[in-house]
C-alpha cells in the first residue's frame, strides 16, 4: 500500500476516515474477513466419507482456512449426535385422561360437560387411536388457583405416583389447565419427568414437540395469562367512569353507609345507573363515636378495639370488633365525605392472593362524594396521630427494607410451632411474643398469646412459655417415633 492510498484510509486521530468512498472500502474488507471466517467454521465441520469409512476433511486443503481458528471437529460432530430426539406420532394407542373445568359457579353449568364432549368428538373426528382411561372436573374454581384445584391435585398425584398410567392431558382448551405462569414449569416437568404431553381440541391436538407445537403452546400460554390483565383492565375502566360519577363502583358497603339506588335521571348520565352511598343511622353513630375516642384520647387500634368492644349500648351483633378492621375504619376517607379510588391493585400468585398499594397517579380522587359522618378537622387529627407511629415504625425497620420486594415472600418461622399451637378457647393460631424483660443473664422470654385476646375478643389470657412447650412436643415426639423397650 502506497503512501497516497495510506493516507486516505487514514485520517489525523488514525480512526476511520469521514468520507463514503473509503468507508464503503472498510465495510467491504470487514464484511469479507467475516465471510472467510465463516466460511472456515462451516468447512470445518464438513467430511466426505469414502473407502471403507475414511474421513477426508475438506479444510485441510481449504485456501480460506485461518491460521488462529480452531474447531474440534470431532467433539462437535458427538454433540450433534447425541442431540435428544422426541417423536409424537398421533396414530399410536396413547393412554389419556381429560381435565375439565369452569370458573364460576354462576357460568353454564354444563360447560364441563361440553368439553368433554368437544374432546371425543375432535377425537372421532382425527381417529385418533387415544383411550381416556379417566376424566378430571373442577367446578368453580378459578384457573389462577392451582393448590385449591381438588381434581387437578388428584390428577398430578395420580400421574405422578403411576397409579394411572397416562401419556397425554386431554384438555378444550389451555385456560381449562389455568391462567398463571407456574404452569409453564408444570408443562415442562410432566413432559420431561413423567412423559406426559399436555394437548389442546381447539387446536386438532397439534403436536407439542415440533418447533411449530411449542411456539403455539407458548403463544397460547402468553394468551391465556394475559387475557386475565385485559379483561382486569375493562373492570377498572368501567369502575373508574361510576366513580366520578359518584356511583359506588361495587363492593361491600363501609360500616356506617348505607347504599341509596339511582336511576339515570338522577346521575344525568344516559346509560348509567347503579346506587349511592347515604349515612347509615343505626351504625353511623359508632364511627362518629370512634373518632371522637380516638382523638380525644390518642389510643392506637388495639385500644379503641377494647373501649367499642367494652360498650354496653353498642348492639351485640356489631361485636366482637377486630383491631385490623378498626384500623381500617380509621383510615377511610369516606367519612368525611371524600373517595380515593382504587387505593390498591390484587393479583393471585402461588394460590396465595397478594395486595399492593397503588401508586398516586392511578388513584382518583373524588370530593364530596358522599355525604360526611365525621369532621374533617377530626379526621386529620386521628391521622396526624397514626401517620406519626407509622414513621417511627418505619424508621425502625428502614436498615432491613428490600430494594424488590418479593411476590410470595412467605413467613420467616423463628419459632418451631410457630401456625401449630392454637387456642383452647376460639382456635386462633397463638403467635409468640416477647415478654419484654431481660434476665440478668442476658436472656430474653417469649410466650405464645392468643391474638384475639389483645383486642379483647377472646377470654383466654393464658400466656404459654415457648420453651417448656416446645420442649414438651419434641419429647412427645421423641417419645413416639423410638419407644423404649
Amino acid at each position: 500500500m502506497n503512501k497516497k492510498h495510506s493516507t486516505q484510509l487514514q485520517n489525523q486521530n488514525g480512526n476511520l476516515p469521514s468520507n463514503s468512498a473509503a468507508l464503503r472500502n472498510w465495510l467491504l474488507l470487514a464484511n469479507c474477513l467475516c465471510l472467510s471466517i465463516c466460511l472456515q467454521i462451516s468447512l470445518s465441520s464438513l467430511s466426505v466419507r469414502s473407502g471403507n469409512d475414511a474421513v477426508e476433511d475438506w479444510s485441510a486443503s481449504s485456501p480460506t482456512r485461518l491460521p488462529w481458528i480452531s474447531i474440534d471437529r470431532v467433539n462437535f460432530e458427538r454433540e450433534v449426535s447425541a442431540m435428544l430426539r422426541r417423536t409424537f406420532d398421533p396414530q399410536k394407542p396413547y393412554k389419556a385422561v381429560s381435565y375439565l373445568r369452569m370458573s364460576d359457579p354462576k357460568m353454564n353449568p354444563r360447560s364441563p360437560d361440553q368439553q368433554d364432549a368437544e374432546i371425543r368428538r375432535v377425537l372421532g373426528i382425527l381417529r385418533y387411536p387415544w383411550q381416556i382411561l379417566k376424566v378430571y372436573r373442577d367446578d368453580g374454581l378459578k384457573g389462577a388457583l392451582v393448590r385449591r384445584r381438588p381434581a387437578f391435585q388428584q390428577m398430578l398425584q395420580d400421574i405422578k405416583s403411576g397409579a394411572v398410567k397416562a401419556d397425554l392431558i386431554l384438555l378444550d382448551t389451555s385456560e381449562r389447565l389455568g391462567r398463571t405462569d407456574e404452569l409453564r414449569d408444570l408443562r415442562r416437568q410432566l413432559r420431561n419427568k413423567y412423559g406426559v404431553l399436555i394437548l389442546t381440541a381447539h387446536s386438532q391436538f397439534c403436536d407439542p414437540t415440533t418447533p411449530q407445537g411449542k411456539a403455539f403452546e407458548s403463544f397460547e400460554e402468553m394468551r391465556s395469562t394475559e387475557e386475565n390483565r385485559v379483561k382486569a383492565h375493562q373492570v377498572v375502566r368501567s369502575k373508574r367512569d361510576l366513580v366520578i360519577a359518584k356511583i359506588w363502583p361495587g363492593g361491600p358497603r363501609p360500616f356506617g353507609l348505607s347504599l341509596v339506588p339511582v336511576g339515570t335521571e338522577e346521575i344525568g348520565i344516559p346509560g348509567m345507573k347503579g346506587s349511592r352511598l347515604e349515612p347509615f343511622p343505626q351504625e353511623d353513630w359508632i364511627i362518629k363515636r370512634l373518632f371522637d375516642r380516638a382523638a380525644e384520647t390518642c389510643h392506637g387500634q388495639t385500644r379503641l378495639t377494647k373501649y367499642l368492644n367494652g360498650c354496653d349500648d353498642i348492639p351485640e351483633k356489631f361485636k366482637p370488633f377486630n383491631g385490623a378492621t378498626v384500623g381500617r375504619w380509621l383510615d377511610q376517607e369516606l367519612y368525611y365525605g371524600d373517595f380515593y379510588w382504587p387505593k390498591n391493585c390484587t393479583g393471585i400468585v402461588s394460590d396465595v392472593r397478594r395486595v399492593e398499594a397503588n401508586p398516586d397517579e392511578e388513584i382518583t380522587h373524588v370530593s364530596e362524594f358522599c355525604p360526611p359522618i365525621v369532621d374533617r378537622d377530626i379526621w386529620d387529627t386521628v391521622q396526624s396521630v397514626r401517620n406519626e407511629r407509622r414513621r417511627r415504625t418505619k424508621a425502625q425497620r428502614a436498615n432491613d427494607e428490600k430494594l424488590i420486594e418479593p411476590l410470595v415472600p412467605g413467613v420467616s418461622l423463628k419459632y418451631l410451632l410457630t401456625g401449630l399451637v392454637r387456642c383452647g378457647f376460639c382456635g386462633a393460631s397463638m403467635r409468640p411474643s416477647m415478654s419484654g424483660r431481660t434476665s440478668k443473664s442476658g436472656k430474653t422470654y417469649c410466650y405464645y398469646v392468643c391474638p384475639r385476646s389483645i383486642d379483647g375478643n377472646c377470654e383466654n389470657k393464658q400466656s404459654v412459655p415457648e420453651e417448656w412447650l416446645r420442649n414438651l412436643v419434641v419429647e412427645r415426639i421423641r417419645t413416639q417415633l423410638f419407644p423404649v423397650d
